[in-house]
């Protein structure tokens, strides 16, 4: 049997973990976690005004002699950093991992205080915790406190002191040799 101590201090290494796996995330370098990416929606119209549209936007293969139209995502990632000067602006598409890690531009979409806000306000909710985190829920219900236990003091300051830096850019030269095998 677990004393008191004892579980309270599994609930704060689980949350713990819970406030790391959020920072990590919000510091991963990806097109939607950056403040210039927008979807812009792609020419979904088989035909415009009764005519063909050449710029349907659309992926075709041939299952022997049968032609299938596979699904396409209707939307797709542009950069929108200066699109307030149309002339000025580039219109970079921004879609995949790599065209985010490559960027220069990367602007991480949340703040550190935002993800503890949201962490806070996550894990003081009791409603949340039973239906993401069900094992905090299940200690807490065990040891029968009104309060909810958070991240222990110290690592709140840590949090608070360290930097908030995303992945780091990822450079690629074109005239390196891959390794050798």
């Amino acid at each position: 049997m677990k004393s008191p101590d004892a579980i309270r201090d599994r609930v704060r290494f689980l949350l713990t973990e819970e406030l790391d796996r959020r920072q990590a995330e919000a510091q991963r370098r990806l097109p939607h976690l950056c403040s210039h990416n927008r979807r812009h929606s792609l020419d979904h119209r088989k035909t415009v005004g009764g005519d063909p549209n050449p710029s349907w936007n659309h992926i075709s293969r041939y299952d022997g002699d049968q032609k299938v139209h596979l699904p396409v995502q209707q939307t797709m990632g542009l950069c929108f950093y200066g699109a307030d000067s149309p002339e000025d602006w580039q219109g970079t598409i921004c879609e995949d991992p790599i065209d985010a890690q490559r960027c220069p531009l990367f602007d991480a979409l949340t703040s550190k205080e935002e993800v503890l806000y949201l962490f806070t306000r996550d894990t003081s909710d009791l409603h949340w915790l039973r239906e993401h985190m069900p094992e905090v829920y299940s200690l807490l219900w065990v040891l029968d406190e009104p309060e909810v236990i958070t991240v222990p003091w110290w690592r709140r300051v840590l949090y608070r002191l360290l930097r908030w830096n995303p992945e780091p850019l990822r450079t690629v030269d074109p005239l390196a040799l891959p390794p050798e095998v």
